[in-house]
């Protein structure tokens, strides 16, 4: 048994598929999450969602102003009042007292009465109950920070950072000491940055200035890691298109080769290459091509050695019959000639694959042409159409044996046929059209089984020998070629029966090397 040829390969490619897929699956990720927290710990500091107060009275005044979040408030005038100041939501007592202090800062900057101001907080709005006291804040459940007299903000602790931009360490806070708020510098207080609120102002006319808090589909920080999602995902394609392509074209290349497995001779065996597991299929193969290639062997040489030894009796019968009368003679000779066919047959059908060797560039369209003169008295073969210089790589003999079937069969069933013959698609196809009965659909491949008859009566004057098209159809696939019957059709009508032989065309740079080989 010939030994499987392995080629020199990478490590990673020699690793069974398991490890190689674990291994993607682990760069992809590392590669993601890498990305991601690159993206994340390199990102700026989400700025401040809410608004000042200054910001707040431009927006209500007829302005637009852009946040620090990079959104837009934006004020409105309604002639009827806002939902909120019809409906004003129940708060508790942290947004109430913010509510209250919001209300008077906008008072005291639009110089208009606290009653006709409204403040109100969306849902989307709320703030935790707990705050750190680390930041500021206080918890509202502590009975000494939730009595006593209103609630103010208070200023950033005593850092230059921090003083000169409160939001740096929070978007507010509040302190139980009222005092504090003004001992703030008017700076520091105009940069407060509020939670993001609604607000109503009914101005002198009767008309309301309102203005809503911003709200969009995305963050900004949601987009900055939306960011770094695209640009994993951007790294991470090529990555996996490369790594899933190295994986993939060994199991190609073994698919391929399968594909063109032979029991000839001199049929290269699959190369072993790849992971281990293709390395495995690959060595299975090529024992599996080497048994059944020995297995066809001992059939033709069966078939041989039986062929040989019937040669001989049949010689003697044909000698003894001489002498016997003319009636019974003639009978027997035909018996012995059916024989001799019957022999003949087999030994070809057995001995098809054997062709590769024998195979040489030819003129079709001439061998067509000298044929379809031969055969005519056997057939009635109407106006060929036969392209000129079609050239294939094949056996003239076989190829021969072939059209003579396909004829006489045409002869036989139909009473005539037409021939064409033309190049498509990169091969030379030639059809024997007739417009006989055709046959059933469920038998156009049954026939070519070897002694299948429709005719079930084995009689030999109403049929061969049931190994013809058998015989034609091996010779047409050992030279690379395939032959196929077709119904025709008139609507649902069978109008006849077409058979297509197709063999590969010979192109210029295949006929330079048959011709070198044979040198």
């Amino acid at each position: 048994m010939p030994s499987t040829p392995r080629a020199a390969h990478p490590l990673f490619v020699s690793l069974p598929i398991f490890w190689q897929v674990l291994g993607l699956s682990l760069s992809v990720l590392v590669l993601a999450l890498g990305v991601n927290t690159l993206v994340v710990l390199k990102a700026p500091a989400p700025q401040p969602s809410g608004y000042t107060i200054g910001e707040a009275v431009t927006a209500l005044k007829g302005g637009e102003v852009r946040l620090q979040n990079g959104h837009r408030l934006r004020g409105a005038t309604h002639d009827a009042a806002p939902d909120f100041v019809e409906h004003p939501p129940q708060m508790g007592g942290l947004f109430r007292d913010l509510q209250q202090v919001i209300r008077e800062r906008l008072s005291q900057q639009l110089g208009a009465p606290e009653n006709q101001i409204w403040v109100s907080f969306r849902p989307r709005h709320e703030f935790p109950r707990s705050w750190d006291h680390q930041h500021g804040g206080f918890d509202d459940h502590d009975p000494a920070h939730s009595s006593g007299g209103g609630l103010n903000f208070g200023f950033p602790p005593k850092d230059a950072a921090t003083s000169a931009n409160p939001a740096l360490h929070g978007d507010w806070t509040l302190r139980r000491d009222p005092g504090e708020y003004g001992m703030m510098s008017a700076t520091a207080r105009a940069s407060l940055v509020y939670p993001a609120f609604d607000a109503a102002w009914r101005t002198p006319d009767g008309a309301y200035r309102v203005i809503l808090a911003p709200r969009s589909l995305i963050e900004p920080w949601q987009a900055r890691l939306l960011i770094g999602f695209g640009l994993a995902t951007l790294l991470i394609i090529p990555l996996a298109y490369l790594l899933s392509q190295r994986l993939a074209r060994p199991i190609a290349a073994f698919s391929e080769a399968a594909a063109k497995l032979s029991v000839e001779d001199n049929a290269p065996p699959i190369l072993a290459a790849g992971p281990r597991e293709v390395r495995q299929a690959a060595e299975v193969v090529n024992a599996m091509q080497a048994r059944i290639r020995k297995q066809i062997e001992s059939r033709t040489m069966l078939m041989g050695a039986i062929a040989h030894d019937l040669k001989t009796p049949l010689a003697r019968m044909r000698l003894r019959i001489e002498d016997l009368p003319a009636a019974v003679r003639d009978k027997l000779s035909q018996d012995i000639a059916h024989m001799d066919a019957l022999i003949r047959s087999a030994m070809s059908f057995t001995s098809a694959h054997k062709l590769a060797d024998q195979m040489r560039p030819l003129d079709l369209s001439a061998l067509t042409e000298s044929l379809i003169d031969d055969m005519s008295p056997v057939c009635e073969i109407g106006a060929a159409q036969i392209a000129p210089n079609i050239r294939v790589l094949g056996d003239q003999v076989a190829l021969t044996r072939i059209l003579t079937n396909l004829i006489e069969n045409a002869g036989r069933y139909a009473s005539g046929c037409r021939v064409q013959l033309r190049a498509e698609n990169g091969d030379a196809v030639l059809s024997l059209i007739d417009d006989g009965p055709g046959l059933p659909e469920e038998t156009l491949e049954a026939v070519f089984e070897p002694f299948f008859r429709l005719e079930s009566s084995r009689n030999r004057d109403t049929g061969g020998t049931g190994l013809g098209l058998s015989v034609a159809r091996a010779l047409a696939e050992a030279q690379g070629g395939s032959l196929r019957l077709h119904n025709r059709y008139d609507g649902e009508q069978v109008t006849g029966l077409e058979a297509r032989l197709s063999l590969p065309l010979l192109r210029p740079k295949a006929a330079r090397k048959v011709a070198a080989a044979t040198l």
